[in-house]
Parts: structure tokens; C-alpha cells; sequence
């Protein structure tokens, strides 16, 4: 039986309302699915649980670990695998899309949301989600424009027959 996307989100949100019930574990209000929250949350716990330090996690992190971004990185991996997708990519300049991830993290730990928290902000009427989530827009277009101007680059390179490198 192959199992669509569809079918895995509904199994995966099925589970995790059971789990609310049964386990009586309730995520903080507008907590949603944040990979920076949720991987701060991972690292500090850890910290918190070997090293016997106090860094701050959301409630819901108190007794155990939040594994959203296990969970997303390791169900990528598999559904790459699994449709045939799965390739190493070597990045131009691994030094700068590290900074540029980096900056990301920062940059959505100072607002204290990702997009679908920033949204979920939005929506509880959080002022400063709208300049958030105003600026995430801004910084998607123009991260699209650089990108379509580093293909039209690479494109132009590739017809004077130059190596692109």
C-alpha cells in the first residue's frame, strides 16, 4: 500500500491529537510547527538534561524533548528516498549559505516565530507578527529575485560556452 502525502498528514495529525489527549500535552498558544522554536527547544533540553543547566524552553518542552525538526528531516529523508529524489548537492560557497542559514535562525528567534508561527501570530492580532511577517515576504521576493538573477547569470555564462564554475 503506498501512502500518499495526503493520507501521511492526516495519519501524523490523527496521532498527535491523540497524544494531546491521552498524554495531556498542550503546545504553548501560537507555538505551531516552528523549526527555529522547536530546534532551540531540542538543543537547550538537551543542554538542560546532560549538563544540568536551566536555558529556557517553551512548556511544553519541560519533561521531554520537542522532535519536530527530527521528525521533518528524517521524513524528507525518507520520502526522498522512497520517490527516488535523493541527491548530494555541493553548494558554491558552503561559508555563506551557512551564514545566510544562520542569519535566518537568528532572524526568527528575534521575532520569536517562523512563518506559520509569525501567521498564527498575525491571527491572535500581534502588531509586531504584521512588520514580521512583512518582512519574511520582503525577504522571500527578494531571495527569489537574487536566485533568478544568478540563473540568468549562470545562463548567459553557459551560452558564450564558459564554464560556469
Amino acid at each position: 500500500m503506498r501512502i500518499t502525502p495526503a493520507l501521511a498528514g492526516f495519519l501524523i495529525g490523527a496521532m498527535a491529537a491523540l497524544w494531546q489527549v491521552l498524554f495531556r500535552v498542550y503546545p504553548p498558544p501560537a507555538y505551531g510547527i516552528c523549526i527555529a522554536c522547536h530546534s532551540r527547544d531540542l538543543v537547550n533540553w538537551l543542554v538542560n538534561f546532560s549538563a544540568g543547566l536551566n536555558l529556557g524552553v517553551a512548556p511544553v518542552s519541560l519533561e521531554a524533548p520537542v522532535l519536530t525538526t527530527v521528525g521533518v528531516i528524517l521524513g524528507a529523508l525518507v520520502s526522498s528516498f522512497s520517490m527516488g529524489e535523493f541527491k548530494f548537492k555541493v553548494t558554491e560557497n558552503p561559508v555563506k549559505c551557512a551564514f545566510y542559514g544562520f542569519m535566518v535562525m537568528i532572524s526568527a528567534l528575534l521575532l520569536g516565530a517562523c512563518p506559520i508561527r509569525t501567521l498564527l501570530r498575525v491571527a491572535y492580532g500581534d502588531v509586531l507578527a504584521v512588520f514580521g511577517w512583512l518582512s519574511i515576504m520582503l525577504g522571500v521576493i527578494v531571495g527569489a529575485e537574487i536566485i533568478k538573477w544568478d540563473a540568468r547569470k549562470d545562463l548567459r555564462i553557459e551560452e558564450r560556452g564558459e564554464n560556469a564554475v
